[in-house]
């Protein structure tokens, strides 16, 4: 039986190498704690109190740092256990008998400004403007690629091709949510899990938000009608690099939001079932109420309708659409 004191010890020692090696991949690549802390999207004054070893490096800075140096958190991990192995116990640095070999991970996933519309109206509904929910978008691309980059590592399947495609709409809008959060600039809070509303509002006068996710064309829904202000995400599977073929047969095995909508909505919004084979009672919003919603992210290319022209494609300038 391992020593639950000691792992502890051993985890911290680690953290302390990996620390230890930030400052000099850091310095070896000529950046400034500013620059890094950018890249990495933390603040510098936590990466100045890690590097000088008074602040312990959780599992997700790590992360975010690795990424910042284009490399896995294994290879990071990796990269700083062997630098400790190189040092003997003087601090006097030996030779290395092998390099290490720093596996690249893909370039991060990008969302345009350009897909964005309605930003006056949604800021008016939520008190946020859409430039947040392309920071959450893109928060839950780095999240899901840092994932699938160390399950491919390890020989695995990408995350979408382990879990249901009812779980990893899940997973995608906790992501999501998460992200939203974060970049509310203090606006809103996740809730506790499973909970009504996704988003708590910790500002008066804001409403609460409720988070669905769904597949393709598949109109989002939850277990109970309920009324609120929703955001809803409907996503694609297609490859790393965003291209996209329409058909079951032709899904890839990296998620992409093809279109984000927001509007209040109510009980009467909803389409309620509880069919042989569904997974409980349901409530799926109506096709018209999600067409009443406003539309505030719309990529062509991962249109999973036939046609562009219509409803959920192309549409006159002027419509909520």
């Amino acid at each position: 039986m391992v020593d639950p004191s000691s792992q502890q010890d051993q985890d911290a020692a680690t953290a302390r190498a990996v620390a230890r090696a930030v400052a000099e991949l850091r310095r070896a690549e000529g950046l400034t704690l500013d620059d890094l802390a950018d890249r990495a999207g933390l603040h510098r004054t936590s990466i100045g109190l890690i590097e000088r070893g008074e602040r312990l490096l959780s599992l997700t800075s790590a992360a975010m740092i690795a990424s910042a140096f284009g490399m896995r958190l294994s290879d990071l991990i990796a990269y700083a256990e062997r630098e400790e192995t190189l040092t003997n116990p003087t601090g006097d640095r030996q030779t290395p008998s092998g390099a290490v070999v720093i596996h690249q991970r893909t370039p991060k996933r990008m969302v345009s400004l350009s897909h964005a519309s309605n930003d006056a109206v949604f800021r008016k509904l939520t008190g946020m403007g859409v430039d947040a929910v392309l920071s959450a978008v893109e928060s839950t691309y780095e999240t899901m690629d840092l994932i699938d980059d160390e399950l491919i590592a390890k020989d695995s399947p990408p995350m979408s091709r382990l879990v249901e495609l009812a779980n990893l709409s899940s997973m995608i809008g906790n992501l999501l949510g998460a992200g939203l959060a974060s970049a509310s600039a203090g606006a809103y809070m996740r809730n506790r899990p499973h909970a009504f509303p996704d988003l708590v509002p910790l500002r008066d006068g804001l409403p609460d938000l409720e988070l669905k996710t769904a597949l393709e064309a598949n109109r989002p829904k939850g277990h109970l009608p309920k009324a609120g202000t929703y955001i809803t995400f409907r996503y694609v599977l297609a490859d790393r690099d965003g291209r996209y073929r329409r058909g079951k047969e032709s899904r890839g095995d990296t998620a992409w939001i093809w279109e984000v909508r927001a509007g209040s909505l109510g009980e009467e919004d909803f389409a309620v079932s509880s069919t042989a084979g569904d997974s409980g009672k349901t409530a799926q919003i109506r096709n018209d109420s999600l067409l009443g919603m406003m539309r505030i992210y719309y990529v062509p290319e991962l249109l999973p309708y036939a046609s562009r022209i219509g409803p959920y494609g192309e549409v006159p300038k002027d419509s909520l659409w």
